[in-house]
């Protein structure tokens, strides 16, 4: 086993904002026209997960510090990080679609391609020059491509602007 790839601040994913996020889907169909010719979005990399009542929020491939995807994939080889941009590479030859990596990702982001009985997992839509097709055609502007650190600095900057208000009260 290899020791884990150390995250990086350009590792990038698409982080989606809850609070802008309406379930509209389109996220889905964008992602399923740019990977598929027939644009079945069952072979979208990106989901949409609904948390009833009314909380909506995209979810794709995070590329972990230590992908549990990665370490439990039984086919060396199968799952390995990209270590440019910490995306994680799926080789068709070697993968066979056991779905143990399915299994174990925490986001629900490594999916099945029901055609090819091989996973499936966002690449920011490396194909394109424009970039994440769900980023583009989001018209919430919810999605876009974000890293550990932007993360961490909203959510700094959030807490400190409750915290100011807090305190104002």
């Amino acid at each position: 086993m290899t020791a884990p790839v150390p995250l990086s601040p350009e590792a990038r994913f698409v982080a989606c904002d809850p609070e802008l996020c309406v379930g509209c889907q389109l996220c889905e169909f964008a992602c399923a026209t740019v990977k598929d010719p027939h644009a079945n979005i069952l072979k979208s990399r990106i989901r949409v997960a609904r948390h009833e009542p009314s909380l909506m929020v995209s979810v794709a491939c995070r590329g972990c510090d230590d992908p549990a995807c990665v370490r439990v994939c039984p086919q060396e080889g199968a799952l390995t990080i990209n270590v440019d941009n910490r995306l994680i590479d799926v080789d068709n030859d070697i993968c066979d679609g056991c779905g143990w990596c399915i299994n174990v990702c925490p986001f629900g982001a490594v999916l099945l391609d029901t055609d090819t009985k091989r996973v499936v997992i966002c690449d920011l839509c490396a194909q394109r020059d424009n970039g994440a097709a769900c980023v583009e055609i989001c018209p919430k502007d919810a999605l876009e491509i974000a890293s550990i650190e932007i993360i961490t600095n909203k959510a700094n900057g959030t807490a400190v602007q409750a915290l100011v208000k807090e305190l104002n009260t």
